[in-house]
């Protein structure tokens, strides 16, 4: 049975069509990452699931139930986001941060519970986030700084978590540090992944599952390894792409016409 279920999810800003007819059953426990050029519907696909965008017609409904019925708590008990450009403010140290991803279950203006600062401390041992957890918010460089952001997602203890362009100005080994995080989150603990990316090689290696959307449009959706290798991604970015087996991983190379 599928978590998150998008049904014929049509989304516009105003007469513009940013998505359109989407439908996808994504499975518990997986990872699906949506692939597409510029100007795809990527991000508008994912803020819709998020609940930070309204469908004009269709429906997103994970375990269930519609989140067009939910209020923002309730929406924030089932799926959490770690965005492109999240507002991070200053004077407020890591864990506090983090902590924020428990306000859904008791409010801002109440103290936090034993059970909240137990799961907060998990979250620092898996994400190696205890070092620096009396630090400024401000101070961290952009790998901490993701890692702190996902941080807040998974203590909101949700099954399913969005991530647009989780990597976007990391350099090559925090990308892979992240990524890898995340990966171990779906593996061992049944975290459902739904992410957007750029890279389509990190993209083919970490996600079990591949959309490759264009024109607010799905194109393909099927195995990592299929999308990657499909005529029709080459088609969609508009290039020559070559696909490179690297000690059994495909690599996505763009050629020069």
């Amino acid at each position: 049975m599928s978590i998150v279920n998008i049904d014929s999810l049509t989304v516009k800003a105003g007469n513009k069509i940013l998505v359109s007819d989407v439908s996808l059953d994504i499975e518990p426990g997986t990872w699906c990452t949506i692939i597409g050029p510029n100007g795809a519907g990527k991000t508008s696909l994912v803020e819709t699931l998020a609940g930070l965008r309204r469908a004009a017609s269709g429906s997103v409904s994970i375990s269930g139930t519609q989140l067009s019925t939910m209020n923002e708590r309730e929406r924030a008990l089932v799926v959490s986001l770690v965005p492109q450009h999240p507002e991070i403010p200053a004077g407020m140290t890591v864990r506090e941060y983090v902590s924020l991803g428990r306000s859904p279950y008791h409010g801002l203006l109440h103290a936090p519970s034993d059970n909240d600062r137990r799961i907060v401390d998990s979250v620092f041992e898996r994400l190696s986030l205890q070092e620096f957890s009396e630090r400024d918010v401000v101070t961290l460089s952009g790998g901490e700084r993701q890692r702190m952001v996902l941080g807040r997602a998974l203590a909101q203890s949700t099954s399913v978590i969005v991530l647009d362009e989780p990597i976007t100005g990391l350099d090559l080994r925090h990308q892979m540090g992240l990524l890898e995080l995340l990966k171990a989150q779906v593996e061992q603990c049944g975290l459902t992944v739904v992410a957007t990316m750029h890279d389509l090689t990190l993209a083919g290696q970490f996600a079990d599952r591949l959309v490759l959307l264009d024109k607010g449009k799905v194109v393909l959706d099927g195995p990592a390894g299929q999308v990657v290798r499909s005529h029709e991604l080459a088609q969609c970015y508009g290039m020559n792409l070559r696909v490179i087996d690297v000690d059994g991983a495909d690599v996505v190379v763009p050629v020069r016409s």
